[in-house]
């Protein structure tokens, strides 16, 4: 019962009724329009005999529809219930026929007067026909009946689709249960094993227990002889640690005061050469270019560049000596707090950074060299000049 399919059930038994409903409303709508078009279509039929008189309009009408009635496979074979009245405007009915003995005796005996015949025909024609249809398609009828076989019969496979589906499922799950009792019942016999097994290695375990209890008690007597011994040896080891630790506190320091010596000499050595190269560096641009002047921070920053850097920054202050006009400035700064001097910066070697200036005797003086990572503090020292 956990999947039967309740649900649907009763969706198949309340929707069938309801379809069954709906469904016999909208036929009896649609037998109704579709008949009254087929009917007005083959009503009047051939209209010369009923002009000149041969004929009846009502015979004409009433052989219509007989015969139509007999040609059609609804009212023939499903015993279609059908009501067709046929009236004129005013209400006079045509179809179908009502006719006393008494008027049925004056026709007999009266000559046929088709004359009368045909003026009353045109009369009827002239007026206009109205044809009403009523299909009948109530519970108990042969078409009510089929319907409601189809969808009870649509019900029922669409519910024993669920049914099947719901069995499948069922099954599915019985067997699932099943294999997984089996599998429990496997793992109860492991787990049965597994504690025998455990008991049998705690066992074991007591018995080694008990052995390593007897060493450790005859370790224990051993330990207690050798015990003074040993104090003696750690006071011993104590006392060697101690004079260790002197000497090398004295190593260390004497060990620090010759790393300050040699930092110090250093250092000295190093002014020296920088002082000398500053010199140099100072002196051989005076003598190779005459027309530029070279600051202290330039040449600093000049000594700081790789070699390539140093090449492509020289081959800049050539070209400010001998042909300024060839110099491609990227853009102008302005140096010193109270009288802002223009200043110009060119590129080289994509980081390489110059800024130069001319002065009041119109010689150039390069004023920083430098790159782009010094960029930020070599224009705050051309702001402070």
């Amino acid at each position: 019962m956990k999947f039967f399919p309740i649900k649907i059930a009763i969706i198949c038994l309340l929707i069938t009724p309801v379809f069954y409903i709906v469904t016999l409303e909208l036929c009896e709508k649609y037998l109704n329009k579709n008949y009254s078009c087929q009917i007005e279509n083959i009503l009047i039929g051939d209209s010369i005999h009923l002009l000149d008189g041969s004929v009846r309009l009502e015979e004409q009408i009433a052989n219509n529809i007989h015969d139509f009635c007999k040609a059609d496979w609804l009212i023939q074979k499903a015993k279609l219930d059908i009501n067709i009245l046929v009236t004129t405007i005013h209400k006079k009915i045509i179809y179908p026929i009502f006719l006393d003995v008494d008027s049925l005796a004056k026709d007999i005996n009266s000559d046929f007067d088709s004359e009368n015949i045909a003026k009353n025909n045109f009369e009827i024609l002239n007026s206009g026909l109205v044809v009403k249809i009523e299909t009948n398609l109530s519970h108990g009828s042969r078409i009510g009946n089929i319907v409601l076989v189809l969808y009870f019969g649509v019900s029922f496979f669409i519910f024993f689709i669920f049914y099947k589906i719901a069995s499948a499922k069922s099954i599915v799950e019985g067997e699932t249960k099943a294999q997984l009792i089996n599998d429990l019942k496997r793992e109860e016999q492991v787990h049965k094993q597994m504690l025998k097994n455990f008991q049998k290695e705690r066992h074991e375990l007591f018995e080694n227990i008990k052995v390593l209890n007897k060493k450790y008690q005859k370790d224990k007597t051993k330990a207690k002889i050798n015990e003074e011994e040993m104090f003696e040896e750690i006071i011993s080891l104590e006392e060697k640690l101690n004079s260790f630790i002197e000497l090398k506190q004295k190593k260390e320091m004497e060990i620090s005061e010759l790393k300050s010596k040699i930092q110090k000499h250093g250092k000295k050595k190093n002014f020296k050469l920088r002082h000398n190269e500053l010199e140099f560096i100072e002196k051989r641009f005076s003598a190779l270019y005459k027309n530029i002047k070279m600051n202290r921070k330039a040449l600093s920053g000049f000594l700081n560049l790789s070699d390539e850097l140093q090449i492509k920054a020289e081959e800049i202050i050539h070209l400010l000596d001998r042909n300024p006009d060839k110099i491609i400035i990227k853009r102008k700064v302005f140096s010193g707090k109270k009288h802002r001097t223009a200043c110009f910066e060119v590129l080289f070697s994509y980081n390489g950074r110059l800024y130069f200036k001319k002065n009041e005797n119109n010689i150039t003086e390069v004023l920083v060299v430098g790159t782009k990572k010094t960029q930020t503090k070599d224009i705050e020292f051309i702001h402070k000049l």
